[in-house]
């Protein structure tokens, strides 16, 4: 079933882009309150005159010196429409080579009584523009948050939502990047003008990757502790030094930012590769902490107690047939849920042991954990092992062939380690089975490499998504960064 037009994320960004869009119209129709420059006046100057040609177009509506006597504000009023030159002439400064040339600039006055100024780049309410886009951002934020619910709320385990949780994360940064322009205006201070808004808007990103180095550092300095950690206790497998590899790839891509701010390239195309670069990197930055979000919400989650069947996924056993405490802990897991099932409803789940067996195991994963089930306590009618699958793949289709067997369909639930629920619910999702999960407490070093296998599957699932975002921030940040050269 389509969900409906208006509920997609680019129709809602669209029409809050227009809201704001509105906004600012309104405070331009209703309230703008024209334009104001700013000058730094000379010391020695004794006064000061504007005059425009033509005349007929702009007006000065006020005109006063700051407190401490070093700045001119002078605010302009539209009373036409066209284009005419300001100058302004200091006084008392005829002498002086530094200040004696008059200070020119085109003013435009366009429909709705705006103002721009061709020098600055200002333009009537450029400060309402900045707090409008700072709200747009974080409209935004809450549009891609609550289209990530719904598509939990849809598809429990899902690569799409953690992507919108994502893109979420990353529109909340930079509405709070922002804020620092949105509270100077609301204090009723010279925030700058736009140029400095065009220019802080394309660092932005530079000085949150900064920011965050330390972050960045700490969170590779973690992963690769665990993983030296875990090949102690597992073995030295390629996959057990994921987080060793990725962890040098995140300290070189924060260095390699930092060293491209410094670096001696030609100045311009130092700028906009750095800006592109930090764009990106800020980006990858979201999507890694919403897929640290989405896997420990996954790992501590509770299916409803209404299921029929609860898979376990298997994993090693020891030589001999009994389970390793990682494998017991899912078995215990999957028992203290179908008990508690149990005594709050009446109704008895079956349990579904699943796993093969290993080359080097002496019986299949799936009827060790039986055999641990039934010295636990559960009847033999309530055990319906799985034995011939290999992989958490097989180990979701295997089982609900089973179930299928048995006159499904019927509502199902898997038990795995806390670190492994996201990773088995999106392999069960993509496999078209609505199936519920939870997670047995493991040791803490098995996490990191999680995050990291789920974030890389992330980017391989939406590759297409991914790389359109890429692609608008590349765009945005290349074209910002060229037009203020």
């Amino acid at each position: 079933m389509k969900r409906a037009f208006i509920s997609r994320p680019g129709v809602q960004l669209l029409a809050a882009a227009l809201l704001w869009i509105l906004v600012f119209a309104a405070f331009l129709r209703f309230g703008g309150g024209g334009l104001t420059l700013f000058y730094e006046i000379p010391p020695e100057a004794t006064g000061h005159s504007l005059s425009f040609s033509p005349e007929g177009i702009v007006r000065v509506a006020e005109s006063r010196v700051s407190g401490d006597g070093v700045e001119l504000g002078v605010r302009l009023e539209a009373i036409g429409h066209g284009e005419t030159t300001a100058t302004l002439h200091w006084d008392g400064l005829e002498n002086d080579s530094l200040y004696e040339q008059d200070l020119s600039s085109t003013i435009r006055a366009l429909p709705f009584g705006i103002l721009f100024d061709s020098i600055t780049w200002n333009f009537s309410g450029w400060e309402i523009f900045t707090a409008c886009l700072s709200l747009f951002l974080l409209t935004a934020a809450l549009i891609f948050y609550f289209a990530s619910l719904r598509e939990k709320s849809r598809v429990f385990f899902s690569y799409r939502a953690t992507a919108e949780l994502g893109l979420a994360i990353f529109c909340l940064v930079a509405s709070f990047l922002r804020v620092d322009m949105l509270l100077a205006f609301l204090r009723g201070e010279n925030a700058g003008t736009v140029w400095s808004l065009l220019v802080g808007t394309i660092v932005t990103a530079q000085t949150f990757m900064r920011r965050t180095a330390f972050v960045i550092v700490g969170f590779a300095a973690a992963v690769a502790a665990s993983n030296v950690v875990l090949m102690k206790h597992e073995g030295t497998r390629p996959s057990n030094m994921l987080g060793i590899v990725v962890s040098l790839l995140m300290v070189g891509g924060a260095a390699f930012g930092i060293w491209m701010s410094r670096a001696l390239l030609t100045f311009p195309l130092r700028n906009v590769l750095l800006n592109v670069y930090a764009g990106l990197f800020v980006y990858l930055e979201c999507l890694l902490a919403a897929t640290v979000i989405r896997a420990v919400q996954a790992g501590r989650h509770e299916p409803a107690y209404d299921r029929d069947y609860v898979l376990v996924l298997g994993c090693k056993i020891r030589p001999d047939g009994s389970l390793y405490p990682l494998i017991r802990a899912r078995v215990d897991r999957a028992i203290d849920f179908v008990n508690a099932q149990l005594e709050a409803t009446g109704k008895r789940a079956v349990l579904i042991p699943s796993g093969g067996k290993g080359g080097d195991e002496s019986l299949a994963e799936g009827e060790a954990m039986a055999r641990y089930m039934r010295e636990r306590g559960i009847p033999e009618e309530y055990i319906l092992p799985e034995t011939q699958s290999k992989t958490t793949r097989e180990n979701m289709l295997f089982s609900r062939k089973l179930i299928e067997e048995r006159g499904g369909p019927a509502k199902a639930a898997f038990s795995t380690s806390n670190y492994h629920v996201y990773r088995g619910g999106i392999l069960a999702a993509e496999e078209g089975w609505d199936i519920d999960g939870m997670g047995s407490r493991t040791k803490w070093y098995f996490w990191p490499n999680a995050f990291l296998r789920e974030f890389i599957g992330l980017m391989a699932a939406g590759r297409t998504q991914q790389l359109l975002a890429a692609a608008v921030i590349t765009v945005v940040s290349a074209g910002l960064t060229i037009l203020v050269m």
